[in-house]
């Protein structure tokens, strides 16, 4: 798409009139309308707005151009909260929100101008350049003890039931329930993150945490749907140790096709000096998954092709991690340095953000190119702190897929590639983030993109406001 004509479109006018309103705005994180003895009742927004652009997109995939150069993303999430105090400190609360998210143009993943054309549904269709959706978001009851088991401490045992959000560890495999992209928008925002027809038990006790779930994700496709059960353990000794495990049942229910995927999780972070070298840390994770593929549409050629061959097969995948922080350097850089591998065949689940590159392995790739499946990466990453409010991130990844067959190329060599992606903490209502990434492709990558061999440039502007 040309960018001359893609400024000219009517939804450009809007954007910018509501952009320039909000940013002229006064903001405050939180309203609140009552806070006293018989409970609590508040109010927030949050607005976001990202615009990225593209040079040499998908490394000069031939089938890029039907793509756009620049695209917009812009949400809005007006928020109710709400408890109620019962005996002994107890709280009955509640949440309650919505998103508005608006679309211009077409992303790299492709996923808006595809759309689903083997689907029934007529809104999976390929999309036009200006998307906008509204749906609801957080939508929960809960319940928290407060001081009524005051052995066990305060909100030792919290219950909770509807629309929320849940993470699990880092978010390698449940962190991010609920799909954007597509006829949804806010693709790269990633504004909707919540598991819905959840029901989420959790007791604490003095650096044990025992969690009990159920949980249903949310995907663009219904015959893409997922229910969790599972349950989690935790033991935090005095932030010098902390070990999990965890057990999820993943029920692939959608459509005609189902599978089951048992996986026991097993993490640990530690400092393994907390003496001698306290700002050094240790972290892992080992997932052992065993697949059992049920039914689906064509045998010879799964459509999940992540389960493999029919009957049950064992599938591994995690991370190691190792990194330092200069405390008492200027700026405070923290170097850190972490190798992941997902077998083909791994089930990455709901994965979700919990940084920059993790676990959207990389601004380009992560975001738009990979699930965390059939991959092995190598990543490096510096962490600048020229002042409080302002963080700078240099990440460098190394892609190398686990099995080439699965993309029908011939090498496993994908590429490699850097981000620079800045932080700025303008208020507590305020955020802002720019940067520049790049990939290069090797001999696989290039492959994969058809034969496309230029660097694939990537610029981002985005920014968070709370009201």
């Amino acid at each position: 798409m040309k960018i001359n004509s893609f400024l000219n479109q009517n939804p450009w006018r809007r954007i910018f009139f509501i952009t320039i309103s909000l940013t002229a705005s006064s903001a405050s994180a939180e309203y609140s309308v009552y806070q006293g003895e018989y409970g609590f009742l508040s109010g927030r927004m949050q607005v976001q707005m990202a615009a990225l652009g593209e040079i040499n997109e998908r490394s000069g995939d031939p089938g890029a151009d039907k793509l756009s150069n620049i695209y917009w993303e812009h949400t809005f999430e007006p928020e109710i909260r709400g408890g109620l105090n019962l005996g002994e400190g107890s709280q009955l609360y509640s949440d309650f929100s919505m998103i508005y998210s608006a679309m211009l143009g077409h992303d790299p993943s492709g996923i808006t101008f595809r759309g689903h054309p083997h689907s029934s549904r007529d809104d999976y269709a390929p999309y036009p350049d200006f998307k906008e959706w509204m749906m609801a978001e957080q939508m929960h009851i809960g319940w928290k003890s407060g001081k009524l088991f005051e052995a066990l401490g305060q909100d030792a045992i919290d219950f909770s039931a509807g629309s929320q959000d849940y993470k699990l560890g880092t978010g390698l495999l449940l962190a991010n329930g609920t799909d954007d992209g597509g006829f949804r928008g806010s693709y790269w925002i990633g504004s909707r993150t919540v598991f819905v027809n959840t029901l989420i038990a959790r007791i604490n006790f003095k650096g044990l945490k025992f969690e009990g779930f159920y949980l249903e994700n949310n995907p663009r496709n219904p015959e893409n749907r997922k229910r969790y059960t599972g349950m989690n353990m935790e033991y935090n000794y005095k932030d010098v140790v902390n070990v999990g495990f965890s057990y999820i049942n993943d029920d692939h229910y959608g459509g005609s096709l189902t599978a089951v995927t048992d996986a026991y999780d097993f993490r640990l972070d530690f400092k393994p000096l907390p003496h001698e070298l306290p700002d050094l840390s240790i972290s892992t994770e080992y997932v052992y998954q065993l697949n059992n593929k049920l039914t689906d549409v064509d045998p010879n050629n799964p459509t999940l092709y992540w389960y493999g061959d029919m009957g049950e097969k064992s599938i591994s995948g995690g991370f190691g991690q190792i990194e330092y922080r200069f405390s008492e350097t200027p700026w405070q850089p923290t170097l850190s340095y972490r190798y992941a591998y997902m077998q083909r065949g791994f089930d990455f689940m709901n994965f979700g953000f919990k940084t920059w590159g993790t676990w959207f392995q990389g601004e380009i790739n992560g975001e738009f190119i990979f699930d965390n499946t059939d991959l092995i990466t190598n990543t490096t990453r510096l962490v600048l702190s020229p002042t409080e409010s302002v963080t700078v991130n240099l990440i460098y990844l190394n892609y190398q897929l686990d099995d080439p067959a699965v993309w029908s190329v011939s090498s496993s060599d994908y590429g490699n590639e850097v981000d620079l992606v800045a932080d700025w903490a303008v208020s507590d209502a305020v955020d802002i983030a720019a940067g520049i990434e790049t990939f290069i492709p090797n001999k696989g990558g290039k492959q994969v993109f058809g034969g496309g061999n230029e660097m694939w440039i990537q610029t981002m502007v985005y920014a968070s406001f709370k009201f």
